[in-house]
């Protein structure tokens, strides 16, 4: 996966809302899993993924689907950003 910016992380956290909250932690692990195959993807054939897009995680979060931007800071997207930074942190992408 390409090096995760702001961007990134609130396009993850608003295709996690997406979902129901019983699949959120599921989508979280299948953003950041499109995301690194999109990016070998695109290492080894020099294009995007069809799907999954150009290795970022916003790309993997458009494709996925995503909430509207949400107009203010709410609890429940405060935890779905928590969620996609633990799931960046268990897979070492915290360096």
């Amino acid at each position: 996966m390409r090096p995760v910016i702001a961007t990134d992380l609130l396009c993850a956290g608003r295709a996690v809302l997406f979902v129901a909250p019983e699949a959120r932690s599921h989508m979280a692990r299948t953003l950041v899993r499109n995301a690194c195959l999109a990016d070998r993807h695109r290492t080894n054939n020099g294009a995007r993924h069809a799907q999954f897009g150009d290795g970022t995680l916003a790309a993997a979060a458009r494709g996925a689907g995503m909430i509207a931007e949400p107009g203010c800071f709410t609890r429940d997207f405060a935890a779905a950003l928590v969620l996609v930074l633990q799931v960046l942190i268990e897979n070492g992408f915290d360096d």
